[in-house]
């Protein structure tokens, strides 16, 4: 009976996963900016999705995600932050992976051109 009880915990977890995580944080120096316009906080999110195992389908990049952040409105990121969430059905049958990215955007002076 005991080992059931232990059993069923375990289970649940496998039925249903739902995970957020930090990534990491990185910064540059105001000075790097100097001259810059600052456009403001900007973020933009980027997932994919695996069934069973085998087909895996998106794009979870970080590229992707700064990409997303900047469209249109900026030329660069700073002060970038990632976060990610990860969710996941009956033993990962159906997973969901999710890179999300946040920073203040700035836009180059006229002239320069950014290695996008």
């Amino acid at each position: 009976m005991k080992k059931i009880i232990l059993l069923i915990p375990f289970l649940f977890s496998c039925l249903y996963t739902n995970v957020k995580s930090p990534g990491w944080y990185y910064s540059q120096s105001y000075t790097d900016i100097k001259g810059m316009e600052l456009v403001g906080k900007l973020s933009g999110e980027t997932c994919a999705e695996s069934y069973l195992w085998a087909v895996y389908t998106g794009d979870e990049s970080f590229d992707t995600a700064v990409s997303n952040a900047i469209k249109g409105k900026a030329d660069l990121l700073f002060n970038v932050q990632t976060d990610y969430h990860i969710e996941s059905y009956i033993f990962n049958l159906k997973m969901t992976r999710c890179t999300k990215v946040t920073g203040i955007g700035v836009k180059l002076p006229d002239g320069v051109k950014s290695s996008k």
